[in-house]
């Protein structure tokens, strides 16, 4: 059971600074050599089942889920940015909407670019594509696609930065008792953005979906259990000390994790934004007293993942570890247990932790 609480001004304030940040995180400033944005095609994954979706083999498994559709497409967008990369997906909304595929796009309010692509996908499919933005009294901060039955969950924006050459973490799911979560999902937020959607819990093969409200208790949960490693990779971690939250809540959890004799390991965004903010600073100071081993990811690309592995578990999803995400904005994450998994996150957390540096 949630008690939401009123925020004090100073937590006002720091939830409006973090949504401003998402603003800037989905950018698209000069594209670095982001290289192949596909996975090798000798070793193509079997599209048949859960696996994880990092980096920029999300942009592969977004194209072939919408060109493989034959019935829906229902997508759920922070923001929709029109790019090289971006650009091809939108190429396949259309084409899917051209074949009588039925494609719906739900966006957040916020930004002028969105509003563009939205009236694009509408005008080039002559009203086939059904868009619709979200209730200016919420922040809609998902990345969901629905394509007939997989979907699509994590941390990746519609935008070139975070198909490309972001560190990012989302999952592809073939579930068919997931799959219909995210779908009656998406269907609450299309009929009334403004409302919380009342969805039953549901597991199917180690497979949980996780929406709104319910990502803080699942992250608990992980760290609580975990009796040997703990990995986690965060773009935000809004700890501001005093605050009775969430965040200070489950910042302490990890803490007591690492002190119970979990190998925890932590890797924090260093990105221009998060960096002329101090989003991360107050942690970074009490992560540093505790003694909890910590990296600050690589500055010159923004690690925008929110993600964290608990022995065989691992969970992904939109959430940023600050007041807004978890008990303000509309979000979807998920959580996998599943050895094959658990291993495919340590693999590429290794690349980001060996990458980083201390602070």
């Amino acid at each position: 059971m949630w008690i939401h609480r009123s925020p004090s001004p100073q937590r006002r304030a720091v939830a409006l600074l973090v949504g401003a940040l998402c603003v800037a995180c989905v950018g698209d400033p000069a594209a670095p050599d982001s290289g192949d944005s596909a996975p090798d095609s000798d070793h193509l994954p079997d599209l048949g089942r859960t696996q994880t979706a990092f980096d920029g083999d999300y942009f592969w498994f977004a194209r072939e889920s919408i060109e493989a559709a034959s019935q829906r497409v229902h997508l759920v967008e922070y923001m929709l940015y029109d790019g090289t990369l971006t650009g091809d997906l939108l190429d396949e909304l259309l084409d899917a909407a051209a074949r009588g595929v039925e494609v719906k796009v739900l966006a957040d309010e916020e930004g002028d670019e969105t509003s563009q692509v939205l009236s694009r996908l509408e005008s080039e499919s002559g009203g086939a594509i059904d868009t619709r933005l979200d209730s200016s009294s919420t922040t809609t901060h998902n990345k969901l696609i629905i394509a007939d039955g997989v979907a699509l969950v994590g941390s990746h924006n519609f935008s070139d930065s975070a198909l490309g050459w972001n560190n990012e973490a989302s999952m592809y799911l073939v579930e068919a008792g997931v799959v219909d979560f995210y779908e009656d999902y998406f269907q609450a937020l299309w009929s009334d953005s403004s409302q919380d959607p009342a969805l039953p819990a549901t597991e199917a093969d180690g497979v949980v979906p996780i929406a709104n409200r319910d990502i803080a208790d699942h992250l608990l949960g992980c760290m609580d259990g975990a009796q040997q490693e703990l990995r986690l990779v965060l773009y935000a971690l809004s700890y501001r000390q005093g605050e009775a939250n969430d965040v200070t809540t489950l910042l302490n959890h990890l803490i007591a994790a690492w002190q119970r004799g979990v190998d925890v390991q932590v890797v924090l965004d260093q990105s221009d934004w998060i960096r002329q903010n101090g989003i991360n600073d107050e942690a970074i100071d009490l992560l540093l007293d505790q003694q909890v081993p910590l990296r600050l990811s690589d500055p010159d690309t923004v690690t925008h993942a929110k993600a964290m592995r608990c022995d065989q578990t691992v969970i992904v999803g939109d959430a940023n570890w600050s007041y807004s995400s978890m008990e303000l904005y509309n979000g979807t994450s998920v959580q996998v247990t599943r050895g094959e998994v658990a291993d495919s996150y340590e693999a590429w957390f290794l690349d980001i932790w060996d990458e980083g540096e201390e602070p």
